[in-house]
């Protein structure tokens, strides 16, 4: 089988990511020891990482006692530990935990306040202790969050949607799709939940609360919920230290590899069950805020609760084909403007570093180059021009019988 791993080396920058992390930090986690806990079988090693994390608000009120461990605040209700790391396949990705405690006010964008905590709790008795809280924020609350998750923490069936996904990768990809792999979950039952639960505007979240404890490989995500985003190139490739025409080139075919391997993961992941075949779709995520970068230009899915398996009868076969093809094209096209989009400022910064300026005909060009060349080597995905059109080929070789899926990537192609 080809190496779907085959990703272009860039000189490591990542002691420099993990300096400038350092200095982010802007929060801190009191981390409470737990027994109860649900391991990733393929993270087993990383276990002793999976206990109770609680941001400033949530531990203040509940005066709990624990490990202090200095953070950073990463979208509302999630925070990245820079000095907890590990390395997966010469690549470092740091201990993220989603669900510590919520930094903002639901309704009003702002930031959490005595005040604002207090105007969601349903038990006067609670009140005094909220008006003595010194920092409120990373504050564990009840209120249904799109009826997924209690605000603030995480919702059950999305911990353990995670937990099922991640348990199929192999050094964070899973054949060649890469995400942001869960260690372990674990339960807030009892007080913390007890307590949370009076504290919402509107509707309470009815099942048990979570919190899971996952890696990322840096905080830069596409366009959203992080101050660092690759719609700005050339803040993106400062932190990555990526600063000449050929280590730019680099990231941008890891980029474009990275990017097709996740657009094709319905077909990359399918796998015969029962007589049917049993593949992840992706439901009600976007590329923009839900996937992060490494420092090598690697994208990495990271909201994986977002995941599905969709089911399609092997037999009659002529169906499958067809229903296997409708998924897979549909997969691609809700996605793919977002990682064009991304690719185009990419590619457009590389040119500039290479004394280039801007020429659409000629980016068209260089793209079709290097689409060509990042998937030289993988066993899920193949590019071929016809007539002017150079498409891409989406194929599984567990189901030899179902024929590619041909889709266009940029037509009027030139040879």
């Amino acid at each position: 089988m080809k190496n779907i791993d085959d990703f272009q080396t860039i000189t490591k920058p990542e002691p420099s990511l993990s300096s400038q992390l350092l200095k982010e930090i802007d929060t801190t986690l009191l981390e409470v020891e737990t027994k109860h806990r649900e391991v990733n079988p393929v993270l087993k090693h990383l276990e002793k990482w999976v206990n109770i994390y609680l941001g400033p608000g949530t531990a203040e009120f509940h005066g709990m006692k624990g490990t202090t461990i200095p953070a950073i605040r990463d979208e509302n209700r999630n925070a990245v530990i820079p000095s907890r790391s590990t390395e997966i396949d010469g690549r470092t990705y740091y201990l993220s935990i989603k669900g510590c405690g919520a930094h903002e006010d639901m309704f009003f964008g702002d930031v959490l306040t005595p005040e604002k905590i207090a105007a969601a709790c349903r038990e006067p008795a609670l009140l005094p202790r909220v008006a003595q809280l010194r920092n409120p924020s990373g504050f564990i609350m009840a209120e249904s969050w799109m009826g997924e998750s209690p605000y603030g923490a995480q919702g059950s069936p999305n911990a353990h949607d995670g937990l099922e996904f991640s348990s199929l990768t192999k050094n964070a990809s899973i054949n060649g799709a890469y995400i942001c792999p869960v260690i372990g979950i674990v339960p807030l039952a009892g007080i913390i939940e007890d307590t949370a639960r009076m504290f919402y505007w509107f509707r309470q979240y009815p099942k048990p609360f979570y919190q899971e404890m996952r890696l990322v490989p840096s905080r830069m995500r596409l366009y959203f919920e992080s101050p660092h985003v690759l719609a700005d190139p050339s803040s993106a490739f400062a932190q990555f230290h990526v600063d000449t025409p050929k280590q730019a080139e680099r990231f941008e075919i890891n980029f474009i590899k990275s990017g097709l391997s996740l657009l094709s993961l319905f077909l990359r992941s399918a796998q015969e069950r029962d007589g049917n075949i049993s593949a992840l779709a992706y439901y009600d995520i976007w590329f923009d805020k839900d996937a992060i970068v490494a420092p090598d230009g690697i994208i990495h899915f990271a909201d994986i609760e977002g995941l599905d398996w969709r089911t399609v009868p092997l037999k009659p076969v002529q169906q499958c084909r067809e229903l296997v093809h409708s998924i897979q094209r549909k997969e691609w096209d809700k996605l793919v403007f977002e990682f064009l989009f991304a690719l185009v400022q990419i590619d457009a910064y590389r040119a500039l570093l290479d004394g280039h300026t801007f020429d659409w005909a000629k980016q068209r060009e260089n793209l079709s180059f290097f689409i060509q060349m990042s998937i030289e080597k993988d066993p899920f995905l193949y590019t071929r021009i016809v007539d002017g059109s150079l498409n891409a080929y989406v194929e599984s070789p567990t189901f030899p019988s179902i024929d590619p899926v041909v889709i266009p990537i940029i037509q009027g192609v030139k040879i």
